[in-house]
């Protein structure tokens, strides 16, 4: 037991180097995607939308993360809205909308990363909940290669997302973001996991049926590993299973490590 609780918080540790792989900057793809379908697609003459014009279609499509932006970050998401119409009236394709995106929300997100170690358990728990489910979605419909590929390299890994996995990644940002407001507004201090926290994690882990060589295998990265993503499934199960102070600082780090890269 010594010797898994000393594994356990090196090995913990460095989840964060697959972690950042399941970030949101999917949602630049997603945003893409659905930006160019329901804002510059419904218009015969894009050139010709205007600012208040894009900011309708993208509050009246059914994804929330840029519902959540305008209500957490209202400055934000008007600059992110202007960037949007100045491609519609440029003329701009599917891959230029993509784009723009994925950059706005992801210098949106590298600017309140270092929020999410202040916010409260609760936003937490959703944010790292919606990892955690978009994991099994990818575990339920993709092979063993595939998964560990997703949580190597990102969404990019499945392809072309189809609309239950765009919602998935929806639910990602729209929580993240909840999340930054929710450490914006609240002023709770901020505080790094210690290494009693590291270890109960990784007790967590063991009675939710993980194991050493899983932990060595989220520790690594294992290309070889096919149980890469239920040993990673295990560890968010067994991050957001911790209570109290100990519990937000564990769900807390993990989502500054996703939030910061």
């Amino acid at each position: 037991m010594a010797r898994w609780k000393g594994l356990g918080v090196a090995a913990v540790a460095a989840l964060a180097f697959v972690a950042v792989k399941v970030v949101p900057w999917a949602l630049g793809f997603a945003g893409g995607k659905y930006l160019y379908q329901t804002v510059m697609g419904s218009h015969d003459d894009s050139a010709k939308l205007t600012v208040a014009q894009v900011s309708d279609q993208l509050q009246s499509q059914g994804f929330q993360i840029f519902k959540v932006v305008k209500q957490e970050f209202p400055n934000e998401y008007d600059a992110i809205v202007q960037k949007i119409a100045a491609v519609a009236a440029s003329g701009g394709d599917e891959a230029e909308v993509r784009n723009v995106s994925r950059v706005a929300v992801a210098d949106l997100r590298h600017k309140y990363a270092s929020l999410l170690r202040s916010t409260p358990d609760d936003t937490a728990s959703e944010a790292l909940g919606a990892q955690l489910d978009m994991l099994k979605d990818v575990m339920a419909r993709e092979s063993a290669a595939t998964c560990n590929s997703y949580l190597r390299n990102g969404p990019d890994a499945l392809g072309t997302p189809d609309k239950d996995f765009l919602n998935d990644m929806d639910k990602i940002g729209a929580t993240l973001f909840h999340a930054f407001g929710a450490a914006k507004n609240g002023g709770l201090p901020a505080a790094d996991p210690s290494d009693q926290d590291w270890s109960l994690l990784a007790d967590a882990f063991t009675s939710a049926g993980g194991t050493p060589a899983e932990m060595d295998a989220i520790a690594n990265i294992s290309r070889e590993f096919e149980g890469l993503c239920p040993a990673a499934a295990k560890l968010y199960a067994a991050a957001l299973s911790l209570q109290g102070e100990s519990g937000r600082r564990i769900k807390t780090a993990l989502l500054y490590e996703i939030a910061k890269n």
